[in-house]
């Protein structure tokens, strides 16, 4: 059985400097599904965010080097908990994953159903999904995100990003 994941995070995902791509396109074959949930006011969020970061560009650098289809399995998905168009703009602009458009977050209510249905109570949570059925694998992907990874980047001690 496969995921809708239309359903879950809407139809469009943002990248760049704005672009819109669909999402059944995207996601398609994608082993894992990260949801981050973030903003920009949150401190701990801005020490996370450039981690997950560096393990994303890393792990697309390490497929692209490595021609390896196979391992262009992940995708993290941004799911933004700023209240202003401004700071989401801002913060997802330091970020090289896609993103739901911020429209969409309120208007479509996918913000609100997403944290409801994965039990977001914190901030950040990343939320590792199966790319094929949608199901959960791990609401602790923030500690445990570098096994999914590969590539060569800094991965700190728990300690430092909790």
């Amino acid at each position: 059985m496969s995921c809708n994941f239309e359903e879950l995070v809407g139809p469009t995902l943002l990248i760049g400097k704005g672009q819109e791509v669909y999402t059944k396109d995207l996601l398609k074959d994608k082993k894992y599904v990260m949801l981050y949930f973030s903003a920009q006011w949150c401190p701990p969020c801005r020490k996370f965010t450039p981690l997950l970061s560096e393990a994303y560009t890393a792990h697309k650098q390490y497929t692209k080097d490595n021609d390896n289809k196979e391992e262009e399995d992940i995708e993290v998905i941004f799911v933004s908990l700023d209240s202003l168009q401004t700071d989401f703009d801002t913060y997802r602009s330091k970020m090289p994953f896609y993103s739901v458009p911020f429209a969409n977050l309120w208007l479509l209510h996918i913000k609100d159903k997403l944290s409801s249905r994965y039990g977001v109570r914190s901030i950040p949570t990343l939320v590792i999904l199966n790319g094929q059925d949608g199901s959960v694998i791990t609401k602790n992907g923030k500690g445990e995100y570098a096994t999914y990874f590969k590539g060569e980047y800094e991965v700190p001690s728990s300690c430092c990003i909790s």
